[in-house]
Formats: structure tokens, C-alpha cells, sequence
């Protein structure tokens, strides 16, 4: 059996002043402690899942600069910004697929990588697919649509790793209204 489109885009190095971004996620941003895996904070147009709400709040200079970069790979501009902290490598986050409810249909969604070394893990809907990316530090992936509705994916536990931020960026239909899923 063939495998289902897997529509990704991989730049390692994406970020020119990576360490200095994640100095300043690790020291500036307030972290929310509701989600038991992982912290998160929300940027721009809030994006609400899993039960958690987020106010809108407007992205720092230093967020807003990084969404820039995406943007220049995406060819499009990004209004949210979804951060996750994992503090070790025993923080994992499950198999799932994004929701594109609210988001501008032929956007990407977006996931920087900062500080450790994590894989990300793809599975196709069936089971009968699976494969793996490497995020390194200052990597930028774009995820499309085709891939949220064939694949899940997943950050699984990495014991040895240390800590690392992504960054996930969404383009949010703005005459939509934000899901919660």
C-alpha cells in the first residue's frame, strides 16, 4: 500500500538568531501551567483547543520578527502564535491532527523549533504509515492541510533531551470565528 501524501516543507537553520530567541521565550514570555505535558502561551489572534481558552495579545517584537521569517518561507503572513514548553525530554505531546477550522484553507501551519533536538513523528490515519523528522534548533516546518487530514503526528518521549520550545504559527481566517476543539 502506498503512502499517503506527506506534504511538509523542512529548513534547518530558518532562524538566524536562534539562541537569542530562545533566550528571550525562556525569560520574557509567561507560561501557562493548565496543560499536564507541557507549558504554552498564546500570541496574536488566539487559537483555542483542548478545552484551553486564550485571550488575544499582541506578539512581542521578538515573536512578531520570527513570524516575519516564517512568513517570508510560507510566502503569507501568520496572526497567531501558539508556544509550547517542553522543560525535559519526558514531555511529549500525542498523536493528533491540527484543526484548519478558522484558518485561512491554503495556509500552512507552521512549527519553529528552539533549543533541544526533539523527532517529530508522523503516522498515517490507517496505521500502516509512519515516519520521522528531525527538529533541530532554529529548524522551521510547514505542515499543509493534506497532511493534517492523512497523518497524525506527535512529539514522543525523548528521556535524554533537555529543553525545547516550538513555535506554532497559524494564519486564522479573520471573518472566521476562532474554534475550540
Amino acid at each position: 500500500m502506498t503512502a499517503p501524501p506527506l506534504d511538509v516543507r523542512y529548513f534547518a537553520d530558518a532562524l538566524p538568531h536562534a539562541d537569542t530567541d530562545l533566550a528571550f521565550l525562556l525569560t520574557e514570555v509567561t507560561w501557562d501551567d493548565r496543560m499536564r505535558a507541557r507549558r504554552t502561551a498564546s500570541f496574536g489572534v488566539p487559537y483555542n483547543y483542548s478545552g484551553q481558552h486564550y485571550e488575544p495579545m499582541a506578539m512581542p517584537p521578538r515573536i512578531a520578527a520570527i513570524a516575519a521569517r516564517v512568513g517570508e518561507f510560507a510566502g503569507y503572513p501568520f496572526n497567531n502564535c501558539l508556544a509550547n514548553r517542553y522543560e525535559t525530554g519526558d514531555n511529549t505531546m500525542g498523536f493528533h491532527q491540527d484543526s484548519y477550522e478558522g484558518l485561512t484553507p491554503s495556509s500552512a501551519i507552521a512549527i519553529v523549533s528552539l533549543g533541544a533536538t526533539r523527532p517529530l513523528v508522523f503516522r498515517s490515519i490507517d496505521g500502516a504509515h509512519r515516519t520521522e523528522l528531525t527538529l533541530e534548533h532554529g529548524s522551521l516546518l510547514l505542515m499543509t492541510q493534506t497532511t493534517q487530514r492523512t497523518w497524525t503526528h506527535g512529539v514522543p518521549r525523548t528521556s535524554s533531551a533537555g529543553r525545547r520550545i516550538s513555535l506554532t504559527f497559524r494564519c486564522f481566517d479573520t471573518g472566521s470565528v476562532n474554534p475550540s476543539r
